[in-house]
């Protein structure tokens, strides 16, 4: 699984897919392709779902899919998982898109982000994701971060509980300069130890949050 690309900026053709987006908000569009899941030999959308959630519990709390006029997808509710499924590959770029939407909420502290999965006809494993998001900063590191986690994920039972910590320090230097050795400042102003503070000073850094970006991003 693999980002193509990644714009920011407003897509008002999208308004009709979600009656709960708002009016003249910035979207992130993901552009993602879905390669390498393939249960039984990778591990199932249920067994990925929940192990996030350990790691993440804000996301069994999402709402999902309340109005789907403009889909011809039938959708499956299943007890204990916040996110309609469809039984088919469909269903990791959805995930993929509810986690975005869970780290952009976590992060900034907005208090409301809706977002869409659109499939291409071809090729079929390719999928626009369409999140709401103002910080481009904040919603390429969370499409990255959420890649990541979910490619890991295919093959592992469970990611490691120190990746809450990533979203920590991101929602500290959310709104913040960055700083010149943001490591350290993880390590004075939240009191990581040295090796848990360049772990998540790292993934900020790979997952682009600190690049900075003209608010149209290609």
């Amino acid at each position: 699984m693999h980002i193509i690309s990644i714009r920011h900026g407003r897509f008002p053709q999208i308004r009709m897919l979600n009656h709960r987006f708002r009016e003249n908000a910035r979207h992130l569009m993901v552009t993602l392709d879905v390669e390498g899941y393939s249960p039984p030999v990778t591990r199932d959308f249920f067994s990925i779902y929940h192990s996030l959630t350990r790691v993440f519990p804000t996301l069994a709390r999402h709402q999902c899919c309340e109005q789907w006029e403009n889909t011809p997808l039938f959708l499956q509710e299943t007890d204990g998982v916040s996110i309609k499924t469809v039984g088919e590959v469909a269903d990791i770029a959805h995930l993929v898109e509810h986690v975005i939407v869970d780290l952009v909420v976590a992060v900034s502290s907005t208090r409301t982000c809706s977002g869409v999965t659109c499939g291409h006809r071809q090729p079929e494993n390719r999928f626009d994701l369409f999140i709401e998001c103002e910080d481009v900063r904040l919603g390429v590191f969370a499409a990255n971060f959420a890649v990541h986690l979910i490619r890991r994920l295919f093959a592992k039972a469970r990611i490691s509980g120190r990746y809450a910590k990533v979203v920590e320090a991101a929602r500290f230097f959310h709104g913040r300069p960055n700083g010149r050795d943001p490591q350290q400042t993880i390590i004075s102003r939240l009191g990581y130890p040295p090796g848990l503070a360049r772990m998540a000073a790292n993934h900020l850094r790979v997952f682009g949050f600190f690049e900075d970006y003209d608010h149209e991003h290609d």
